[in-house]
């Protein structure tokens, strides 16, 4: 979408009611700094609206950190309608975040991985806490007893260098405290969605504490099935989740936690796919198939679900040396994925895929960091990580079901890093990072052991693969006091890797990163209005794309290494305090990308080249040089009104939010120009939509208990999810309908 374009002119009026920045940056938090260094004094002395980030692995004040961040408290997202994970591309223009079924795709900045199976790493790094989250399908989750959210921008190559190319999305959940607290939450909405979450802080003893929380999150389909022998409903949602926590201190050298936790999944969510494009080139419509017409109704006969099942843990020991703090996080989780999804959108049997995904993690990080006030504060640590995952696809095909066999990886990182920030004066301060990483991966396929499945590549096949980068990092700050300018370097790497099946298909190159950056952070009129700004340029190497096949039978996707790509944008972020009880936030997002040198290739039905009659698509040859990253919006914004009204005692907080998000492709298309009405273009890319969601409820003044209600997408704004071109047709899963509900909360 151009930035001046009708879409955009539509809707400016509407964000500049709200809109007076970026990012939710105004609800209180107080977090205390575990060290005496300059930064902790920052987070100490901050105000009571200022949020606390540890972005540098410090207890840090947002506005003095030179990192491009959006972040947002448990409360802020609840208010402006983000449930889960993904929902964070409402409330940050930056991100899109699709997902394919199960699979979870998050974008930054417009980078950012499509449906990737074992082999491949994501470019945005997810963290739960400490832990690093490998796999796409374990990063679709509801948001329980998060206490902040950090969205980092930009390659974090120094200190999250684990693929972060894109950049990190950390999910902080609350921390065991000193006091005997909890909360109980209750809601009601359309669709039959109840949800039940509530935590419990219980300290035992002087010196150990334990936190409890759980949640479980129910709803009816968004869609009917017009397939009687198919399942009755699609997109439904059943999660589960529980959390323990502890944390001992048994003196003043050593604190101790301990976290773990399950979560399971039993539904459909996503897997409300229909056919998208001309029906008479749409292989399943064409052999007598049906599929659904709107965003009501579709037609497969997929009977399964997705059912996926993690259990985590987390121990990390900080030891107070004198001067020195030393931190130890071990981590560990075992995942088991059987997902399903129909890859036609229709109810003829082509692509209906069953997924087995066994994964098992571990890492161990060892951080060492300065205490005290120093003119150099620093952190040095080392990392290992390993990652153990199986997969196999079995698809239905109609006449037979083939598998492209079960594919095992192992991969081994270990990496050394170290950061380090030097006070050349009260105000002027020189940041230098790197991170050294050296990556493994050893691959073998095998023969798929489910009965019936024919195994289409030649099996036993296995290969293995290193790669080793230097990231490096610095930057220029000066603290005027209520205001911080940075000027910043800094370079992300993502790791090289294999396709499923490895058969016949190039070992991937890394993808490089290099960031140069350009920010601003202040406060202004005495604190009411605080601004972030920042503007950068990317330039990418051997940028990794993934794309549907078109060719092969069970063959899903492939990934290719591009040529390379150039990306630069403007990030801002305003909240203006306008009295104690009324406050307005906003963000904005403007970007410009293009790929470079790029022979890539697009979808085109077959009927439609000179002599074709088949129905489906293939793959032919695009010249991608200067078309637009896909996925990646030209212009998108976030505004939100909260409005705390007194009534009595009481108070009845108001909370308005309005999110547009520009258009995109998700994929590259090709019209022959002798059929420019074949609907390629059209399907395969999302128009400018927006979203608005509201809140408004009562609080009396003892803050015991709320009640609330609430809407998401109130204007029923109709959207795509994903929209996908394969060797079958496109297919399209819709966005989330307007939902509306009642919570109730009790605390004590």
């Amino acid at each position: 979408m151009e930035l001046q374009s009708n879409s955009a002119r539509r809707h400016a009026g509407r964000i500049a009611l709200l809109l007076c920045g970026t990012a939710l940056l105004a609800a209180p938090m107080s977090v205390l700094a575990q060290d005496g260094s300059k930064a902790a004094q920052d987070a100490a002395t901050a105000s009571s609206n200022d949020i606390i980030v540890t972005a540098q692995k410090r207890s840090e004040n947002m506005m003095k950190v030179p990192v491009a961040i959006s972040a947002f408290t448990g409360d802020m997202l609840q208010k402006s309608g983000v449930q889960g994970v993904q929902g964070l591309s409402v409330a940050t223009p930056a991100i899109v975040y699709p997902s394919t079924g199960a699979y979870a795709q998050p974008y930054i900045r417009g980078v950012g991985s499509r449906l990737l199976q074992n082999g491949l790493d994501p470019s945005v790094a997810t963290y739960i806490d400490n832990r690093y989250i490998s796999r796409q399908s374990a990063v679709v989750f509801d948001f329980a007893d998060v206490e902040r959210v950090e969205v980092l921008k930009g390659p974090q190559g120094a200190l999250f260098g684990r693929n972060a190319s894109a950049g990190a999305i950390r999910v902080l959940t609350k921390e065991v405290d000193k006091d005997v607290e909890g909360y109980v939450k209750a809601g009601y909405g359309n669709y039959n969605q109840w949800t039940l979450s509530g935590a419990v802080n219980a300290p035992l003893t002087e010196n150990f504490g334990m936190r409890i929380s759980g949640m479980t999150s129910q709803r009816d389909g968004y869609v009917k099935n017009l397939v009687p022998t198919g399942r009755k409903e699609l997109d439904d949602r059943d999660f589960n989740a529980v959390r323990i926590k502890t944390r001992w201190t048994p003196g003043d050298v050593l604190d101790a936690k301990l976290s773990l936790s399950y979560w399971s999944q039993n539904d459909n969510a996503g897997n409300d796919t229909v056919a998208l494009g001309p029906p008479e080139y749409t292989t399943g419509l064409a052999n007598g198939g049906i599929t659904g017409t709107d965003s009501k109704h579709v037609a497969t006969a997929l009977t399964g679900a997705n059912k996926k099942e993690e259990f985590a843990g987390e121990l990390n020991l900080g030891f107070d040396l004198g001067g020195v703090q030393l931190q130890s996080i071990s981590t560990y989780a075992r995942l088991d994925n059987r997902l399903t999804f129909d890859g036609d959108g229709t109810s003829s049997r082509l692509v209906d895929a069953t997924v087995f995904e066994n994964t098992r993690t571990f890492s161990q990080e060892l951080q060492l960091s300065s205490q005290g006030t120093n003119t150099i504060d620093w952190i040095a640590g080392a990392f290992y990580f390993h990652d153990d995952t199986s997969f196999d696809t079995i698809i239905d095909v109609g006449p037979r079901i083939v598998s492209n066999g079960l594919q095992r990886v192992k991969t081994e990182s270990y990496a050394a890093f170290g950061q380090a920030t030097w006070h050349i004066s009260p105000m002027l301060s020189f940041v230098v990072g790197g991170r050294y990483s050296h990556d493994r991966k050893d691959v073998s396929s095998v023969a798929s052991p489910h009965r019936g499945a024919v195994t289409l590549p030649a099996t036993p096949d296995e290969d293995s693969k290193a790669w080793s980068k230097f990231t490096p990092s610095a930057t220029l700050q000066y603290d005027f006091g209520n205001t911080l300018v940075y000027a910043k370097f800094a370079r992300g790497y993502k790791s090289g890797g294999f396709n499923y099946p490895v058969q016949n298909q190039p070992v991937l190159s890394p993808e490089i990163l290099d960031m140069y950056e350009l920010g601003l952070k202040g406060n202004f009129f005495d604190r009411a209005v605080r601004t972030t700004l920042s503007a950068y340029y990317y330039d990418y190497s051997d940028l990794q794309v993934t794309r549907a096949a078109a060719e092969g039978v069970g063959v899903i996707v492939t990934t290719e290494n591009a040529a390379n790509a150039e990306l630069y944008g403007l990030d801002a972020d305003v909240t203006w305090s306008v009295t104690p009880a009324f406050t307005l936030t906003g963000a904005a997002s403007w970007q410009h990308s293009q790929y470079k040198d790029y022979l890539a290739s697009a979808k085109v039905y077959r009927s439609v080249l000179p002599g074709g009659t088949a129905r489906g698509m293939v793959d032919v040859g695009f010249d991608a040089d200067g078309h637009r990253l896909l996925r990646a919006p030209k212009f998108s914004a976030y505004a939100a009104a909260n409005y705390d009204l007194p009534v009595g005692s009481g108070v009845v907080p108001i909370n308005l939010s309005y999110a547009y998000k520009g258009s995109y492709d998700f994929d590259f298309v090709y019209d022959p120009p002798n059929a420019t009405r074949t609907g390629t273009t059209r399907a395969l890319r999302q128009k400018a939509y927006s979203i608005v969601n509201g809140r408004i409820g009562y609080r009396p003044e003892s803050d015991r208990w709320s009640v609330s209600a609430w809407v998401n997408n109130l204007l029923k704004e109709k959207y795509f999810d994903d929209v996908v071109a394969a060797g079958v047709g496109i297919r399209g899963s819709y966005g989330a309908p307007r939902t509306y509900g009642v919570e109730f909360q009790f605390n004590f």
